[in-house]
């Protein structure tokens, strides 16, 4: 399939960019929602859902590779890993550049959207989806933690659609939902979560995503990331039981042995433990939990500097 279409894409109050694809190789509606895999001139192949960039070839990496290692290597071995939101694989890809990871159980609620991108974008999973290490499994990620038990996993990766207070993603963002996710870690492993555009202007819903998450975990590390193809700032935040050392020998190993990797490495790791001065001010200010039962409470999740 091969034409010419724009898109508009909604960034803030008052504000959309406009996206020219000049190639479109699947367009379709699925069970869930609109799916749309297109080439833009600058960006190269994209991937769209409900008319709203996820990933694009020339920078995922720049997503995927800080939204994994991080969480990966302040564990002192990741044996067992659940990533919600499997997508295009790109996630479990970086995952088993780990060599102590055994099993990997990635969780996608739309198959349609995987197979899409098994065929149109294969460079973007490199093949983990056939490695014997990952079960794939389409499911809610609610229905695969209920069923899990009590400690089962060191790692989880939530890559859930943005945390829109309105939307329908708003469960996966609850405090009930964190103490779930809570329930199956294990007492040493680490969670982190797509949470969703950092806009220096209105900082609330990153403020309420910690805020939340504070409710289940001692330990909330919010991390500002920058790719092009988000068209701003971003931000992805990790959760534990306790504190990690987040900076030590051990961690530079880890980081030292991963191979084949485009941006991350011990710099960019110290980088995003350290919020920017500008960016730690605008989080001081409490968060209102998320419930998801309409009603909300203002805390002030601590953020350690």
């Amino acid at each position: 399939m091969s034409s010419s279409t724009i898109l508009q894409e909604p960034w803030s109050r008052g504000l959309s960019v406009m996206v020219r694809l000049d190639e479109v190789l699947v367009r379709r509606r699925t069970a869930f929602q609109d799916l749309l895999i297109g080439r833009n001139a600058r960006y190269g192949l994209c991937l769209f859902l409900d008319d709203l960039m996820q990933s694009a070839q020339s920078d995922e990496a720049l997503y995927h590779e800080p939204f994994v290692h991080p969480a990966m290597v302040l564990h002192p071995e990741p044996a067992r890993v659940l990533i919600g939101g499997a997508g295009e694989g790109a996630t479990a890809r970086e995952v088993l550049r780990h060599r102590s990871v055994q099993h990997v159980v990635a969780v996608d609620l739309d198959a349609d959207v995987v197979d899409a991108c098994r065929r149109f974008l294969p460079t973007w999973s490199a093949g983990a989806f056939e490695d014997p290490r990952v079960e794939l499994r389409i499911e809610t990620i609610q229905a695969t933690l209920s069923a899990a038990p009590d400690r089962s996993f060191d790692i989880i990766l939530l890559d859930v659609t943005d945390p829109v207070l309105a939307g329908p993603s708003v469960e996966l963002f609850t405090a009930r939902f964190f103490a779930e996710v809570a329930r199956v870690l294990t007492d040493d492993g680490v969670v982190v979560l797509q949470s969703g555009a950092f806009d220096l202007a209105d900082p609330s819903l990153l403020r309420s995503v910690c805020a939340t998450l504070g409710t289940a975990f001692e330990w909330v590390r919010p991390m500002l990331l920058h790719v092009p193809s988000f068209h701003g700032g971003w931000s992805t935040t990790m959760a534990a039981k306790r504190s990690p050392q987040t900076e030590t020998a051990a961690v530079d190993a880890r980081i030292e042995g991963l191979e084949g990797l485009r941006m991350y490495d011990r710099t960019v790791h110290r980088g995003l433990m350290h919020l920017p001065r500008f960016a730690a001010q605008a989080l001081e200010p409490p968060g209102a939990v998320i419930t998801g039962d309409g009603d909300a409470r203002l805390i002030t999740f601590g953020l350690d500097r």
